[in-house]
């Protein structure tokens, strides 16, 4: 269904907000003393609601308004228990290893999730491996936003699945290559509100043309009874596909390198804390109401030919024409602010992880940020390449790359912060083990034992390693230990101005 005329210029508009908002942002970074901090960090100056709007968009990204709508529709109530994760687990994320990591960040001057891991493991090799598990699972990720630009792009505009991703391409290369985190957050803000209140509009729009939940419900029980009762249609959610997607989207989020280095830019504890509470209210709100649209165009629209296309058809096709154009805007620009966190993710991985520290430690300044923008371009029109020939399902590519950070980072993250006897071999043992666990179960398709997703093995593999190589291996320094665990006895990220 291709939108109105009105609807592609309100939606042109917003498009053009985004890149305005963009540019400010790089005339902001071209006034900085420091390029490096600026550009990946925002200068370690951000409150509350940039905070949290950056970790709320770069967690949830386009595949909760297209690969997330798809999966509520095909599966109906049960997948409600599917997303149960990321409701928990992803809020406790921000609250649990929050201060920590950004007490340390600040204090060992951590731009990336590899800085931190050199920084806590005292191991170059550490931060090379991190950066090139970021450039793997990263680029997996980009591929699914970009997918999901293409699926809106043909629906509003009737634009090609190929011409929508060159032009995305481009659009979004240039925007993230100059513009930087501080870009990333002044969109964030502008069209996470519009993607908070536009996601309650049109679950009211549904329900109501719906008839109700109860008819919903009863609409769904008469095209399939196993829509509204577990496991779901084609048993898609037993009890070991659900104990792991607790897992896969919930303890993940912790572990995301575009997410977690969100926590390298606040500027105090007291704005972390805010950022949590907003975090926990606008992903609540997004999810119920997303799904609840979501079933609402299942009982009114049974048969789609591509599930993905559900929620920007649902916007065309029952809200004004000046909604619609809003509303498709927001996921377009959850694409591109989650695109633009890996892009600064992947790039920094090559320029500050692998290029700075082991290839020239000293560099140009001027040389520096040409090479940051080059290699940000570059690496979106790698990206664009190999979108061109998709899954079905956005959300395939999306639970690969999520659940591979995860595998490779979390409890490196989580024992190198909580555990005094975390080693720098067994964090090193550790995040191998992870990666090549859940690469090897996916690669080869071995089914997981018992049932359970790759990930669960991958984490359960990483803590066992963990355990095991840092009993027999030597320890950190007394600097370092001083430093992770001696944070609730200082002060000193409180008063940071």
């Amino acid at each position: 269904m291709k939108a109105s005329l009105v609807t592609n210029i309100v939606f042109l508009s917003y498009i053009l907000v985004l890149l305005s908002l963009g540019y400010a942002a790089h005339l902001k970074i071209k006034k900085s003393s420091n390029f490096s901090e600026e550009y990946w960090v925002g200068g370690r100056s951000f409150g509350p609601w940039l905070v949290a709007f950056t970790w709320a968009t770069s967690w949830t990204s386009g595949g909760s308004f297209i690969g997330t709508p798809a999966v509520y529709y095909t599966y109906g109530w049960t997948s409600l228990l599917w997303q149960a994760g990321a409701g928990v687990l992803g809020i406790i994320g921000i609250l649990a290893i929050g201060r920590r990591v950004s007490t340390v960040a600040w204090e060992a001057n951590c731009m990336t999730l590899p800085d931190l891991f050199v920084d806590r493991y005292e191991s170059r090799n550490m931060g090379i491996l991190a950066a090139l598990i970021i450039l793997v699972f990263g680029t997996a990720y980009m591929v699914s936003q970009y997918v999901a630009a293409a699926r809106i792009l043909q629906v509003i505009a009737g634009i090609p699945y190929s011409i929508g991703i060159i032009l995305f391409a481009i659009v979004v290369g240039l925007y993230t290559s100059f513009g930087g985190i501080r870009g990333v957050a002044y969109t964030n803000i502008f069209q996470g509100l519009i993607m908070v209140g536009g996601s309650i509009i049109i679950a009211i729009i549904m329900v109501i043309k719906a008839g109700g939940l109860t008819q919903i419900t009863n609409t769904l029980m008469t095209q399939d009874p196993n829509l509204v009762v577990a496991p779901g249609p084609n048993n898609w959610l037993p009890i070991n596909t659900a104990f792991s997607m607790f897992f896969v989207l919930g303890v993940a989020v912790m572990a995301q390198p575009h997410v977690v280095t969100r926590l390298f830019s606040v500027k105090d504890v007291k704005s972390l804390k805010k950022a949590g509470v907003l975090v926990s209210v606008v992903t609540f709100i997004w999810f119920l109401c997303l799904f609840i649209s979501s079933i609402a165009g299942k009982s009114l629209i049974p048969n789609i030919a591509v599930p993905d296309q559900i929620f920007p058809t649902i916007v065309v096709k029952y809200s004004s024409k000046l909604f619609a154009g809003i509303m498709l805007s927001a996921p377009f620009a959850a694409v591109m602010s989650t695109v633009a966190s890996l892009l600064l993710s992947t790039s920094s991985a090559i320029i500050r992880d692998i290029y700075e520290k082991n290839i020239n430690r000293n560099p140009d300044g001027d040389k520096l940020k040409k090479l940051s923008y080059a290699t940000t371009t570059g690496i979106s029109l790698i990206v664009m390449v190999l979108a061109l020939n998709p899954p079905s399902f956005l959300q395939t590519i999306v639970i690969f790359a999520i659940s591979g950070f995860a595998a490779s980072f979390t409890i490196p993250i989580v024992m190198g912060l909580f555990w005094k006897e975390a080693t720098p071999a067994g964090g090193l043992i550790s995040m191998t083990s992870g990666f090549l666990t859940l690469i090897i179960l996916y690669a080869f398709k071995i089914t997981a034992p018992l049932g359970f997703n790759p990930l669960v093995w991958g984490l359960f593999i990483s803590f066992i390693t963990m355990i095991l190589v840092s009993k027999l291996t030597k320890p950190n320094s007394p600097a370092i230990m001083k430093r992770y665990f001696g944070i609730e006895q200082r002060n000193k990220f409180n008063t940071i101005s």
